[in-house]
């Protein structure tokens, strides 16, 4: 067991098992492909393009887009790097065990590490899971190196690699102040404090280029990603009866917004526009005329950049809410039917509406320009309860009198954009006392409270009809008799189509990431011991895999049965026994706080968020370790209990005491 040559086996079998689950049949379900997109984004960064998102950060994209550059898009290369890493733990295991257990228990834990882990699946597909790993395993032997010598080089190399960490996994964003508090907790002085501060400076220089980036883009700080913002929003649905699984939840309705807006009230306004496949040619210039309720004069920009059939524009940043309003102005020189045509065809008479504004879950709606879900709600008030209705004049003027007229004008253009003209459908209002509720034709229900306080999240919505009569609008003077009459087909094929605004990646992502972060905030204040509950159980659920039929809660795959089945008990067995390695551990004198810290450092970062027991597997090679202290612990009790019961039996031979 003392032989250093097990764990080089055990690294060698690590690099088989990947290499089987490469090429000869993988247990998980996405194939070499993987997940998260980063197949998509390195293929671009292998171009020549530039990283086109802030959801994800850039650590793994560029890992693969390195191999897709020198080898083109052959995803075998990659895994194979993958495996050819992942089988190194083994070996940091063992220099890291040896560190705080008996070298045996150390050759254990890396042999445990090598055949079991849960991590060389994960290197068989294209997700950052399995180089995450190494770079932490690395970091975690090169403190407990600088630990020992003490020598500042050993220091900056930690906070060089605890800063590429976060690149691959965002919630290690915190690991290197981890690194440096237990550095100066352990023994606090002046020579520990510069320590860790280099461990700090290290990481934060390995980050800067990122941040820098995403500063220069959004104008805000952003030293990983945004993809927290939504991952918080998910755990904060998986509550009470939704623990399972939050697509059940009927608050998860409010993921789509009821207007088109933007949070970011610091930056330009970008509006990008395409001309129509059946337009001939292309404008000879193009122009966007705006103002706003704030400041009503209008002010004209000309297209910014011009790339094949799209234009772009830029407003600049109003630094407050407002409610924006703009069209587009194409000049044709020799299109039929050209001239000068405007998009919306009404020009200033009926422009788009764009809000920019803070408030993610109220009507921001505030001059009554569209008919929107908040009208639709106000109405049904109204039959309820005869309540006033805002800006009913103009809902009157646009031939919007109740709540059935209100649905109809807004499927039936909703159902124009879709291709399907299919009937009117109709709506009816009943009181229920404490509440209201609106019934659709397809058996969809929204549910208003009388005590409304104006905000959406607090109604509740049943079916799809529902859900997409909350994020349908449109603009009331388009349905006015002299505002909605189609221009003909030559007139409309010289306008513009697809028009957007912030709907770059770097206007889009940051926002989201804001709306996504209130609708969680909102749903936490809904029910606050509900989320401490559920991030409770998710902080034990983490370590353990849990798989059912639902396809709304685990994915399906062939004979996912079976492997959910097996996973549940071989993660369940490493639970308990990382229990009674603790124990085991503690009881030998082993200094187990380093390795605590890290494993307590998962749940306590993701506990809140939407987890499953992938997120677990950076520290899966410490908690080989625990086990390998429970594992040798049982087999020390065998021994001890079998030598005992060779004495007793050769007592009563003898007939002498030994």
């Amino acid at each position: 067991m003392n032989r250093i040559g097990l764990v080089y086996a055990a690294c060698v079998v690590s690099f088989v098992l990947g290499l089987c689950f490469i090429f000869v049949w993988t247990p998980q379900p996405w194939g070499g492909l993987g997940f998260d997109h980063y197949q998509d984004i390195a293929r671009e960064l292998a171009r020549g393009r530039p990283f086109s998102t802030i959801d994800v950060p850039w650590g793994y994209a560029y890992f693969l887009a390195a191999f897709y550059r020198l080898f083109g898009e052959r995803t075998w290369i990659p895994l194979v790097a993958q495996a050819a890493l992942n089988a190194c733990v083994p070996l940091l295991v063992f220099a890291f065990a040896r560190t705080w257990l008996d070298r045996p228990t150390a050759i254990v834990a890396a042999a445990l590490t090598g055949i079991l882990s849960f991590n060389t699946v994960y290197a068989s597909t294209q997700s950052s899971d399995a180089v995450c790993t190494v770079l932490f395993m690395a970091a975690v032997v090169g403190f407990s190196r600088a630990l020992a010598t003490g020598r500042l080089g050993w220091f900056a190399l930690v906070g060089v690699l605890s800063g590429l960490a976060p690149q691959f996994r965002p919630n290690l964003i915190l690991l290197p102040f981890v690194f440096a508090g237990f550095a100066f907790a352990r023994r606090p002085s002046a020579s520990r404090l510069v320590r860790g501060s280099v461990i700090v400076l290290a990481a934060a220089g390995v980050l800067s280029p990122w941040v820098v980036r995403n500063y220069r883009l959004t104008g805000a700080v952003l030293p990983t990603s945004v993809h927290g913002g939504v991952q918080l929003w998910y755990g904060s649905l998986q509550v009470g009866p939704y623990l399972r699984s939050w697509a059940y939840n009927p608050r998860s309705a409010f993921e789509s917004a009821a207007f088109a807006y933007t949070s970011l009230d610091d930056a330009t306004l970008i509006v990008d526009a395409r001309t129509k496949s059946c337009a001939e040619g292309r404008p000879s210039a193009a122009r966007l005329t705006y103002w706003s309720d704030r400041d009503p004069h209008p002010r004209q920009v000309d297209a910014a950049r011009i790339d094949g059939q799209r234009f772009e524009f830029e407003i600049p940043p109003p630094h407050d809410d407002v409610v924006l309003y703009y069209y587009l102005v194409a000049e044709w020189a020799s299109t039929p039917g050209g001239g000068v045509q405007t998009t919306p065809g009404g020009g200033a008479r009926d422009p788009f509406v764009y809000f920019v504004s803070q408030d993610h879950l109220g009507d921001l709606d505030a001059h009554g320009d569209l008919l929107d879900f908040f009208d639709v709600v106000r109405l049904a008030r109204h039959e309820a309860w005869g309540e006033a209705v805002p800006f009913a004049d103009r809902l009157r003027g646009a031939g919007v009198v109740d709540v059935r007229s209100a649905v109809d004008a807004l499927l039936r253009r909703f159902a124009r954009q879709e291709g399907d003209v299919s009937g009117r459908p109709s709506a009816v209002v009943t009181d229920a006392g404490a509440s209201a509720v609106v019934r659709l034709a397809d058996g969809a229900t929204i549910s208003i409270p009388r005590a409304w306080r104006g905000r959406i999240s607090d109604l509740t919505l049943h079916g799809e009809l529902a859900r997409s009569l909350m994020s349908a609008s449109v603009r009331l003077r388009s349905l006015t008799p002299d505002g909605g009459a189609d221009d003909p087909r030559d007139r409309r094929c010289v306008q513009f189509e697809e028009v957007h605004v912030n709907d770059v990646f770097y206007r889009r992502e940051p926002h989201q990431m804001r709306r996504y972060l209130a609708l969680a905030f909102d749903n936490i204040r809904h029910d606050p011991a509900g989320f401490v509950l559920a991030s409770v159980y998710r902080a034990v659920r983490l370590f353990v895999i849990q798989g059912n039929a639902d396809r709304q809660t685990s994915q399906q795959f062939a004979g996912s049965g079976a492997i959910y089945a097996a996973a549940t008990i071989a993660s369940v067995t490493y639970l308990l026994l990382f229990a009674g390695g603790i124990v085991a551990a503690w009881r030998r004198g082993a200094d187990v706080a380093l390795p605590l810290v890290l494993i307590a450092y998962i749940p306590l970062t993701l506990a809140p968020v939407l987890t499953n027991m992938r997120y677990s597997v950076t520290v899966q090679p410490l908690i080989f370790m625990f086990i390998a202290a429970a594992l040798t612990a049982i087999a020390a009790r065998v021994r001890e209990r079998r030598t005992a019961a060779g004495s007793a039996r050769e007592e009563v031979r003898t007939g002498r005491p030994l």
